[in-house]
């Protein structure tokens, strides 16, 4: 074979593998690593949605809660508080103690009476909702929502507010929890803590003491789970307008129970069945309640003679969390058209200061003098207003 044969052949095979290699590399592009992008809050991963919305499909963002705040248990600061009754709003002389707080910056607004023990009623459900919640989950599932609940014949026994239980009758949690944050439910709250106490209502509020301490409420002491009155002042439960704040604060942290005492009217038991109750929430600030309030969405009412009508608000206006407390008013209704100032005051104070203005300027330029003294009115005083019945 002549030379020139074989070298034609050699650059043949060559012109071969470099086809060859040609079509292996290039139908791979070369990618440049891309930068690392900071995770953004609200925004989900590979779906090109923007910061604070969610692709269509996707269930919402779950809200932050109190607890992954930095400043959540944190003393509240009284440095700029109003002390005692509230000059913008009359009413406020008929609390005997109450406190407004801003939750997200621990500011308290106005206060009287704040760490003073004072009968506290059914607002005593309070604690035993969070005990109940705390227990489920250190239970590790043996305690759910789900657990069968038998009624006793002492919690049938337990009167004022009631759902009318049966010893013949078995419940889960969840439907005595129901009727304890809807309804008040004297005999759900006794049952309830019965059956995590492990048959002990006692073992139950020893449990509820303990966390008071834990959580720093001041002039807090419990003596039964429902709040109904000692057979003495001196075995009423108690507790101060800071302490209740406190323990409002800590039960936000549970939808389920913002969720029940936030609702108007639910069912006990089957409409239509024996022993159906519908429950009514005695708190008539919620949303379709007879005095609803903007922003209300929960907590706890409660009234015995000794505590007068008192009340903790739970309000969110504009991502902003306020709680109220209140003790000793004659009335649910004027317990309530006070709250309702109070809240629109710590929402927009200048507000206030701005009606107030106008009766000012007109009284400094009318000229007009009070005389010096005036003649005794002959008009007989207004009889006081009755009571109003509630638990």
């Amino acid at each position: 074979m002549k030379f020139k044969h074989v070298c034609m052949i050699v650059l043949a095979i060559l012109a071969i593998h470099g086809v060859v290699i040609y079509f292996m590399f290039s139908g791979k592009k070369h990618e440049e690593p891309k930068e690392a992008v900071p995770e953004q809050q609200g925004a989900v991963a590979g779906t090109g949605t923007e910061p604070g919305k969610l692709a269509p499909g996707l269930p919402p963002a779950p809200q932050a809660k109190m607890h992954e705040s930095p400043l959540f248990g944190k003393p509240f600061n009284y440095a700029n508080a109003v002390k005692g009754n509230i000059p913008a709003i009359p009413d406020s002389d008929k609390a005997k103690s109450g406190i407004l707080v801003d939750l997200g910056t621990r500011e308290v607004l106005w206060a009287k009476n704040p760490q003073s023990p004072t009968p506290i009623a059914s607002m005593t459900k309070m604690m035993t909702t969070l005990v109940v919640f705390e227990e489920m989950e250190k239970s590790g599932g043996k305690i759910t929502l789900d657990s069968s609940v038998k009624v006793s014949r002492a919690a049938m026994a337990i009167g004022g507010s009631q759902v009318y239980l049966d010893p013949k009758e078995t419940f889960p949690l969840r439907d005595l929890m129901k009727a304890v944050d809807i309804k008040s439910a004297n005999d759900a709250a006794y049952l309830v803590a019965e059956f995590v106490g492990g048959g002990d209502v006692m073992s139950f509020v020893t449990k509820m003491n303990e966390r008071a301490k834990e959580l720093k409420m001041p002039g807090t002491t419990f003596f039964n789970p429902h709040g109904l009155p000692g057979k003495t002042a001196a075995t009423d439960n108690v507790s101060s307008p800071e302490g209740m704040a406190i323990l409002a604060e800590h039960l936000i942290d549970y939808p389920q129970v913002m969720e029940w005492a936030s609702t108007w009217i639910a069912d006990f038991r089957e409409k239509g069945s024996k022993g159906y109750v519908m429950l009514t929430n005695h708190n008539h600030m919620v949303p379709g309640g007879k005095n609803e309030c903007p922003g209300v969405d929960g907590l706890k009412t409660g009234f015995i003679n000794r505590s007068g009508f008192c009340i903790t608000v739970t309000c969110k206006r504009n991502n902003r969390r306020l709680v109220a407390v209140v003790t000793g008013f004659p009335s649910y209704r004027e317990r309530d058209a006070f709250i309702k100032k109070l809240l629109d005051w710590g929402y927009n104070p200048q507000l206030f200061k701005a009606q107030a203005a106008p009766a000012k300027k007109a009284a400094a330029t009318s000229g007009t003098k009070k005389p010096a003294s005036q003649p005794a009115s002959k008009t007989p005083p207004k009889k006081p207003a009755k009571t109003d019945k509630a638990n």
